[in-house]
């Protein structure tokens, strides 16, 4: 069984918070993490089952009775696939080395979150996260309704003109491999200590 969080687990090594506490830090750093994280884990579980192929065609002697395509094939696909990974991970390890970040991270302890599973179709009330895009935007941090979509999320109307659509991760819908689309809301005892 191949594990899909490693990738998770590498950044709360490294960070000492979890995917879902940079989520919320309002760092476009720290937001763009989950984002950062699901391209390298995509990119590497690809490269894992693309050298696997290769190696088992090695191992039943695959490449000795078909052309060498057989073999260069796979082997192209791993170089393509391998700086594409490589891409990744240096983004993903900019976002993790940045100041701003670290400064925010350490200054603040991480939120108690929990995640509340969606589906797409569903209609939602979500806190717009701090992402550069969001920021662009001029809406990060802002509470507002979103539908959401296979592959983005669709505003309220009345955040703006016509109708806005922004990534899943912009809209502060992420998704777990294993268990699909979710939105992240503090825990009961942060939201009764806040008074929501």
């Amino acid at each position: 069984m191949l594990n899909i969080d490693s990738v998770g687990r590498w950044i709360v090594r490294l960070t000492g918070r979890t995917l879902d506490q940079h989520a919320t830090d309002p760092v476009p750093a720290a937001a763009d993490l989950p984002k950062a994280a699901d391209t390298m884990r995509r990119y590497r579980l690809e490269l894992l089952l693309t050298v696997d192929r290769l190696r088992t065609a090695l191992i039943n002697e695959d490449d000795l009775s078909t052309s060498i395509t057989a073999l260069t094939g796979p082997l192209d696909a791993i170089a393509k696939l391998g700086r594409e990974y490589r891409y990744a991970r240096n983004w993903a390890e900019t976002l993790l080395g940045d100041d701003e970040r670290t400064a925010y991270a350490d200054a603040n302890p991480g939120a108690v979150l929990r995640r509340r599973f969606v589906n797409p179709g569903d209609t939602i009330l979500v806190v717009l996260p701090h992402t550069d895009a969001c920021r662009k935007q001029h809406l990060a941090g802002r509470r507002t309704r979103v539908r959401i979509g296979r592959a983005d999320a669709a505003l309220d109307l009345t955040v703006g003109p016509g109708q806005l659509r922004l990534s899943h991760a912009d809209a502060g819908i992420y998704h777990d491999p294993a268990h699909g689309f979710y939105v992240l809301e503090p825990a009961a005892t942060e939201a009764a200590a806040s008074g929501d």
